[in-house]
């Protein structure tokens, strides 16, 4: 799942310079299965600074097919509320990150990239969650009835603290503090092997598309038609 905590901690990570072990470990990484069920729909909510985002998180086909959409406020200049809408598709290894309100898109390899698709708790191996202090606990939580594993994350370098509640390889809750802040999310409704139409996993129409060589296009001359 695409959260700003989970991107903020991966980007520093794997911006730095990184051993021949851990990409070894990065490419292993994006062949496994990133959850254990086929499909699924979680529905959570995000609190930090008395702000609340309201996230929609749909997957298929094992994790290789997720989006996740965001919608909620942030402060501005003179403490104007902005809204936020941003929308994270991946498909076929890459990860399309989508402003809503701005309806630009930018796209990236996973392979380049395995930060922005979130933490795959599934196939972490011990020198990546050492590069970022990321080890799994004793203790359990329950989320909606389900018994968690969870997670705890002490970053080396960077001012990141936070305890993650997962099941079968799924984030449910975190508790989150960044440069001082605390950040909560938790979930309130998930179902399983829900049937998901393959539409959500296309770019919305009217998006221009920002390529790494700054040119520009709209969604319907690269996206092909949505799939019932």
């Amino acid at each position: 799942m695409c959260f700003a905590f989970l991107f903020l901690v991966f980007n520093n990570t794997y911006s730095q310079k990184i051993s021949k072990k851990q990409k070894k470990d990065i490419a292993s990484q994006t062949v496994k299965n990133k959850y254990t069920i086929k499909s699924g729909e979680i529905l959570l909510f995000s609190e930090m600074q008395g702000m609340r985002t309201k996230i929609t998180v749909l997957f298929d086909d094992y994790g290789k097919k997720e989006v996740t959409e965001a919608i909620g406020y942030r402060i501005a200049d003179e403490g104007l509320k902005l809204k936020v809408h941003t929308k994270s598709i991946i498909v076929e290894g890459t990860l399309i990150s989508i402003d809503m309100e701005e309806g630009t898109a930018k796209k990236m390899s996973l392979d380049s990239y395995i930060d922005a698709g979130g933490i795959n708790f599934n196939a972490l191996s011990d020198s990546i969650s050492q590069s970022i202090g990321l080890k799994k606990t004793l203790d359990k939580d329950t989320v909606l009835g389900y018994v968690c594993d969870v997670w705890s994350l002490q970053h080396p370098t960077l001012p990141l603290l936070g305890t993650y509640s997962v099941w079968n390889n799924i984030l449910l809750k975190s508790e989150a503090l960044t440069a001082g802040i605390p950040m909560e999310t938790y979930a309130v409704k998930f179902e399983e092997n829900k049937i998901i139409d393959n539409s959500v996993f296309t770019i919305p129409p009217d998006i221009t598309i920002i390529e790494s060589n700054k040119t520009t296009h709209k969604t319907e001359e690269k996206v092909p038609k949505s799939k019932k």
